[in-house]
């Protein structure tokens, strides 16, 4: 019997990270993959921004407050992940030819994502929203959407 302070394999610590970090807890808790992102112009995506999955096409793309569930009947939601890599873009159309010869292609770009783990809160972005300038209504509903996804949201504290 471990009593009501002390669990058999769990350690308790201040959390703390290194100086710029997403990505809390044990390497092995943490799970990435490379995901198809689109989009009609190559644009940046910051690392912590949260992409929704367009279950048509496979394809991803960056959330907006509006994609934040309203209730909880709408859980899990779209499929969600968060940008781990910092030289992340999006894909881009090309259109080929000109009038009715015109053909578009959809261009996608490969982008490393984590899609569960433990993950500071203060750096994730929706859209160009900090999470942090989200209603504490959102923030209540997203951090619920992304605990259905395997994410675990927590405050981080800077140590030297």
């Amino acid at each position: 019997m471990y009593g009501n302070t002390r669990l058999p394999g769990i350690a308790t610590s201040e959390v703390y990270r290194e100086k710029g970090s997403l990505w809390r807890g044990y390497p092995e808790a943490t799970w990435f993959k490379i995901v198809s992102v689109a989009g009609t112009t190559s644009t940046k995506l910051s690392r912590g921004t949260i992409l929704k999955e367009d279950i048509s096409t496979g394809y991803y793309s960056p959330i907006s407050t509006s994609d934040i569930i309203s209730t909880a009947s709408d859980l899990p939601g779209t499929r969600l992940v968060i940008v781990a890599d910092d030289t992340a873009v999006t894909g881009s159309t090309e259109t080929e030819g000109e009038g009715q010869d015109a053909v578009t292609t959809q261009k996608t770009s490969a982008v490393l994502v984590g899609i569960q783990g433990q993950v500071d809160k203060a750096q994730l972005l929706i859209g160009e929203t900090a999470f942090t300038e989200l209603t504490d209504e959102q923030q209540v509903k997203l951090n619920t959407q992304l605990e259905a996804w395997g994410f675990i949201l927590i405050n981080v504290f800077q140590g030297e």
